[in-house]
């Protein structure tokens, strides 16, 4: 099978935000990113058949993708934070909230449903510019991995991708995952299990190979994690194969 590339841009503010969403809103997230620029559209509006967003989730095998597709663009919906954020307007802010999408509709047209979202006219603007951005590859990378945490994980590190490694607080690492007031992750241990858990997923799915932890050993309460990046050789790379071809599946894309 040959190796298939989809590749998305996604600015460096919003990688390293701090956001709620699960697997599906991140693919669906994914997604629209990728038909806004590979299709360049001029309006805040796309509109996919709904088998196309179907397989760019993965549910080709969820009997219930109707309901899991909805929770994804309720969650979509929802705001996420961003930190030193520069606004396209100029204007720069310690902290800002916004949503991704403003609208969403399904709808039956030509015998199809249908699937109608309106993006954030900020989002919008963020999602075509290309500056301070990650070059992020859905396929056959981002796209695999299984947890919210390994995507979160994933992203961030490629925005740092011209660094060996980085050094992570603990507190910073909780504020990334979201999960400061989750008790499971209250310890350090687990903390420390739950990160080892991301990078073992990474390495091996990845572009990033033996992506791994170094404790670094400190007598501040909050902890420090070393995490070491190398990129996978580009034939190591090439070895893992796409599942899937999205320039088949059917998109629809439209100016409103």
């Amino acid at each position: 099978m040959t190796k298939t590339s989809i590749k998305i841009h996604k600015k460096n503010e919003i990688i390293r935000g701090k956001d709620r969403h699960s697997v599906m809103a991140k693919r669906a997230l994914n997604a629209v990113y990728w038909a806004f620029q590979k299709h360049k559209i001029k309006g805040n509006k796309v509109l996919f058949n709904f088998t196309t967003l179907r397989k760019l989730l993965k549910l080709e095998n969820d009997n219930r993708y109707v309901e899991t597709i909805k929770e994804a663009m309720r969650e979509l919906r929802e705001p996420i934070e961003l930190n030193n954020f520069k606004h396209p307007n100029g204007t720069k802010y310690d902290w800002y909230s916004l949503s991704f999408l403003d609208e969403v509709g399904f709808d039956k047209k030509d015998d199809e449903w249908k699937v109608e979202l309106t993006v954030n006219a900020t989002m919008r603007t963020m999602m075509l510019e290309k500056k301070n951005f990650t070059l992020i590859e859905l396929e056959p990378y981002m796209n695999n991995l299984r947890t919210k945490y390994s995507m979160k994980l994933y992203e961030y590190l490629k925005s740092f991708g011209a660094y060996r490694y980085l050094n992570i607080t603990q507190n910073h690492l909780m504020k990334l995952f979201n999960i400061e007031d989750n008790k499971t992750y209250k310890y350090y241990s687990d903390l420390t299990r739950l990160l080892e858990r991301q990078l073992t997923e990474i390495s091996k799915k990845t572009d990033l190979v033996d992506v791994k932890l170094i404790k670094t050993p400190t007598l501040k309460k909050d902890k420090i994690f070393r995490i070491i990046i190398s990129p996978k050789s580009k034939k190591d790379a090439d070895s893992i194969q796409a599942k899937t071809v999205l320039d088949n599946m059917g998109f629809i894309a439209k100016n409103f």
